[in-house]
């Protein structure tokens, strides 16, 4: 095509899509940094040894097998944090004195680990208050959710009913 044919050829219909196309371009823009930071920003898996494999061994039956304990992840939805023991009071039915002492191992917004004489079948609600909270506190709602022996106390997972407010909650450490 020679200079003067590009002359005659008319552009002006094509105007009406400029907005539609500069959109686009801008959209597209848009994810490419959006996926390139996060591609950056990804821990990256290298290309190294896979672990080695703990499955079952030669000749042993599947009941004697079990899972390497690492394999588990933390199912936790909150950051459990560990600290200075704190005395509490633990009330239920199920205890057979009434009130009992336990100590707060670790707790989270979720719940608390207790330390405490006696066995808890899981399923059991109690009743936990700080030792040294003051008597406007009211007493925590606390579901049993695992129990484990540990030497010379059982160590008693429990989950919060309903989340108690911060303050309530700074008192468990």
């Amino acid at each position: 095509m020679t200079a003067s044919a590009l002359q005659a050829v008319n552009f002006d219909h094509l105007l009406a899509y400029w907005p539609v196309l500069g959109i686009g371009c801008a959209v597209g823009l848009i994810v490419l940094t959006v996926l390139s930071v996060r591609w950056f920003r990804a821990p990256h898996r290298t290309l190294a040894s896979p672990a080695p494999y703990t499955g079952p061994e030669e000749g042993m039956r599947g009941s004697e097998w079990q899972l390497d304990p690492r394999a588990y992840s933390d199912r936790r939805g909150t950051i459990r944090r560990e600290g200075r023991p704190v005395r509490v009071q633990v009330t239920s039915p199920a205890l057979k004195g009434g009130v009992e002492t336990a100590y707060v191992l670790d707790r989270s917004t979720g719940g608390l680990r207790l330390a405490l004489t006696a066995a808890l079948a899981p399923g059991i609600t109690l009743q936990v208050r700080a030792d040294n909270a003051p008597d406007n506190i009211p007493w925590v709602t606390v579901l049993v959710r695992n129990c484990r022996h540990a030497g010379q106390h059982y160590e008693i997972g429990c989950e919060f009913d309903k989340t108690p407010p911060w303050n309530v909650l700074l008192l468990f450490g």
